[in-house]
């Protein structure tokens, strides 16, 4: 999905657009509003992949503010939707991804939409066919997925890995994460970086667990410093008692 932000100082206008662009199926509107402005004091900046930006906004110029992204560090795609067909050129010398021209038709949003996940898609293979090439384990860092992201999250920030619905999960404190590898191969990969399987379904980092606490006579459970608890199950007891050197 695409997390997509609109700007036109129409209400009208904004409200048909998020319409359309809601009936494509392949968007997510996180924001809208009357001035590009708003979008760098919005919460979710850093979320954004797309605004949708209008050339006359008031005593504003889109060509203008579009500039203004294309300096910053992150950079959304810009496709821009408006009555003015002029400005074409002004818009593709700025970078602009598409431009769409009011009214607005559905076949138009939607081949614009289809167009530029075609292009995230293609370049998240090629940057995946990049990253096999790294030697990520001594850059220290591991390979996750947010949305059509793909993040590079430093290891010994991860809480713990766990599988859910057939899905491997990292966990940080900053969220939660997917990742490719399957459980059994994450554990390959981060028994060497302090982690170990303590769980069907849980790998932890060793660094981050601050209390054992005992729920039977031979069992326990794993807080973590942000008071996550992680169950040790009966076949990993062992291996646990033997690093924290427990005696029973």
């Amino acid at each position: 999905m695409l997390n997509v932000y609109i700007v036109d100082d129409e209400p009208l206008a904004r409200a048909e657009l998020r319409y359309l662009l809601e009936q494509t199926k392949l968007v997510q509107i996180i924001g809208e509003s009357e001035d590009l402005e708003d979008i760098l004091q919005d919460p979710q900046f850093e979320q954004i992949d797309c605004v949708f930006l209008d050339i006359q906004l008031g005593v504003n110029n889109g060509l203008e503010l579009a500039k203004q992204l294309q300096q910053g560090i992150l950079k959304p795609e810009i496709i821009f939707a408006t009555a003015y067909d002029e400005y074409a050129l002004q818009a593709f010398e700025v970078n602009a991804f598409d431009y769409i021209l009011k009214p607005f038709e559905q076949e138009r949003v939607q081949s614009a939409v289809e167009k530029l996940v075609a292009k995230r898609r293609e370049t998240q293979a090629k940057t995946i066919e990049k990253l096999k090439h790294l030697q990520l384990d001594k850059l220290d860092k591991l390979t996750v997925y947010v949305n059509d992201r793909i993040l590079l999250i430093k290891i010994q920030e991860i809480l713990y890995c766990t599988s859910e619905e057939s899905k491997t999960i990292v966990v940080t404190e900053k969220g939660r994460y997917f990742a490719s590898e399957s459980l059994a191969v994450l554990e390959k990969k981060l028994t060497l970086k302090g982690f170990v399987r303590v769980h069907r379904a849980f790998i932890v980092n060793l660094e981050h667990i601050v209390e054992l606490e005992p729920w039977s006579s031979s069992k326990y459970n794993l807080i973590l410093h942000n008071r996550h608890s992680i169950p040790v199950s009966r076949l990993y007891m062992k291996d646990v008692r033997k690093i924290f050197q427990l005696s029973k």
